[in-house]
């Protein structure tokens, strides 16, 4: 039985076919590399593109949301200066606001204490001259700018010029009291931005009211996501709601994969540039021999390794990451 055993090995190797093919195992990885840019400053509002994924030139991949402003306090549009598709460079409309009256304050005169030195955005105060506190109004804080603070007037009547104290509470004691300033009247409320104007919602004349969107703006005309060129994803860097900005790196795509394959550096006469070996993928399960050809050889000389790329003859993009097997069988 043993003599049978060793003479069918000894068949089964010399017969063509059986035991002189040699066999490495590597993996399909991305040559060629190109970024999916994103076309303007904003909010990536849609975003379809997931790693290995294979995608075309010309699709669209996602869009931008538009930058939205809006105004700042209540009043009227007075003036617009630009038009739809105009490139801003400052000034898009101004607004009349309906306060006839400013205050710039600071907290002097007012109790050093802790909840008296502090104001906040959007805070309704009361208002009270220091001549002869015969003149009453109240208003609501505006804009913090370091140690002052901005009060626009909305009810009551106040002179240009005279000095006031501010209060949060209408008795306008002592203790309620979060400093002075002096009264100035209100000024065009002048309205900017950057990039390219998209939309505008509002018209001269037009009563606004705070917080009310008035345009659209990006900083390119295009705010839709395009692919590039023709490939397999191989990574995404950014996610729906993610702020970006203007030609940042939203996900990359490989247009060329290749083989990369582990060899002994005694395999080098094998692997020499311009060789063309075959392979199988890993997810063939009849293990169809394709052509393959070395187009570079990587020497590793700390381990007398080898990594081999190889260009693959079929057809369009591997999946990234795929097992095959390359072998020298003819």
């Amino acid at each position: 039985m043993k003599r049978w055993t060793a003479a069918l090995a000894l068949l089964l190797v010399c017969l063509p076919g059986f035991g002189l093919a040699d066999t490495w195992t590597g993996k399909v990885k991305e040559a060629d590399v190109v970024d999916v840019e994103a076309p303007a400053d904003g909010v990536l509002e849609r975003f379809t593109p997931e790693r290995g994924d294979t995608v075309r030139a010309g699709e669209i991949a996602g869009n931008i949301r538009l930058t939205r402003s809006f105004a700042p306090a209540d009043g009227t549009v007075e003036a617009i200066h630009l038009e739809e598709g105009d490139e801003i460079d400052g000034t898009v409309l101004e607004i009349d606001p309906v306060s006839a009256y400013d205050i710039t304050a600071t907290a002097e005169g007012a109790p050093r204490t802790r909840e008296n030195a502090l104001v906040h955005s959007g805070e309704r105060l009361y208002v009270r001259c220091t001549a002869d506190g015969e003149h009453t109004a109240a208003g609501r804080v505006t804009a913090i700018d370091g140690e002052s603070y901005h009060v626009e007037i909305t009810e009551g009547a106040l002179y240009i010029g005279e000095t006031v104290r501010l209060y949060r509470e209408e008795d306008y004691t002592e203790e309620s009291c979060v400093g002075s300033g002096t009264v100035a009247a209100s000024s065009l409320i002048t309205c900017t931005g950057e990039g390219k104007l998209a939309e505008l919602f509002v018209a001269e004349g037009d009563a606004v009211q705070k917080g009310q969107l008035l345009w659209t703006s990006a900083s390119t005309g295009e705010t839709e996501v395009v692919i590039p060129a023709d490939g397999v994803v191989t990574g995404v860097l950014a996610a729906r709601g993610d702020l970006v900005s203007e030609d940042g790196v939203l996900a990359r795509i490989a247009t060329r994969t290749i083989l990369s394959v582990p060899a002994e550096a005694e395999d080098a006469e094998i692997f020499r540039r311009g060789t063309v070996l075959r392979y199988y993928r890993a997810d063939d399960p009849h293990e169809t021999l394709h052509d393959a050809t070395v187009s570079r050889v990587l020497h590793d000389t700390s381990d007398a390794a080898l990594t081999v790329e190889l260009v693959p003859s079929q057809e369009g993009l591997l999946p990234i990451g795929l097992t095959v097997t390359v072998t020298d069988e003819e």
